[in-house]
């Protein structure tokens, strides 16, 4: 089997075997002008190590581009993506906030970074989008707590590992987490996050806020969970095309007793 994944004109190929890798190189090459890295250590932006037994991708440069170009480069970092004090709140009305493309712009750039490989800030992201219009101070303040956080953790990455163990106790591939954080301060919306984890590192994650008001924390999670459950559906399917058919009903762990 070979994969090809394509991502505008950057490639990357897996294979199942040496000989499929060099078939479909040339394949490749007879049709299109191909310019071959070998191992690949870099695409789009993110840093891509292997050992013998294990692949791990991180974002290294790319966050330490980001502090430089703000000036952020010394900080010290906080333990935490947001400060659990700081009840986020709309721009109050009459008080011009900024305006300026910086905030929307830094947004997007810390944005890709929470997509590609680092899921523990895509909660804090997720609540910051929600101000992108009218951002006020405040949210400014929220965004560099981001920056400072990452200033401290911008070595971490996502490892997956061919000697990890699966804690489900069956031959699936995958198995994930549901949680929801129960009415934000300011428009009582609670907000939807779940993680799915495959060869010990996180494969798919999402935070977002969910589109009607839970009436409970119990009624939060099951929507959650609801999520949760379409992006397993997806997940299996992508598995089973590829040829690795779930064995076993998919568990996802939530944390509600209700």
């Amino acid at each position: 089997m070979a994969i090809l994944t394509v991502w505008v004109d950057d490639l990357l190929l897996f294979a199942s075997c040496d000989v499929l890798m060099q078939q479909t190189k040339s394949h490749l090459q007879s049709q299109w002008e191909v310019t071959d890295l070998g191992n690949p250590t870099k695409i789009i932006g993110i840093e891509v190590t292997q050992t013998d037994d294990s692949i791990t991708i991180s974002q290294k440069a790319y966050i330490k581009s980001i502090l430089q170009r703000e000036g952020l480069n010394e900080m010290h970092g906080s333990t935490t993506p947001m400060d659990s004090h700081i009840k986020l709140e709309p721009n109050p009305d009459g008080q011009e906030g900024n305006r300026s493309n910086s905030f929307a712009r830094l947004l997007g750039e810390l944005q890709f970074l929470a997509n590609s490989t680092r899921p523990d800030i895509a909660f804090a992201m997720n609540r910051l989008a929600a101000y992108t219009e009218n951002p006020s101070l405040q949210h400014v303040t929220a965004l560099k707590w981001i920056l400072q956080y990452l200033a401290g953790t911008k070595n971490l990455g996502i490892t997956y590992s061919n000697t990890s163990v699966n804690p489900n106790d069956n031959s699936n591939f995958f198995y994930g987490f549901a949680d929801a954080a129960y009415a934000n301060h300011d428009d009582c919306k609670s907000t939807s996050g779940y993680v799915f984890l495959a060869a010990g590192g996180a494969i798919t994650w999402k935070s977002k806020k969910q589109t009607t008001i839970a009436l409970s924390s119990t009624e939060a999670e099951y929507v959650a969970l609801s999520e949760a459950g379409r992006e397993a559906y997806w997940l299996q399917n992508l598995f089973e095309e590829l040829g690795y058919p779930q064995e076993f009903p998919i568990l996802i762990k939530g944390d509600n007793d209700g």
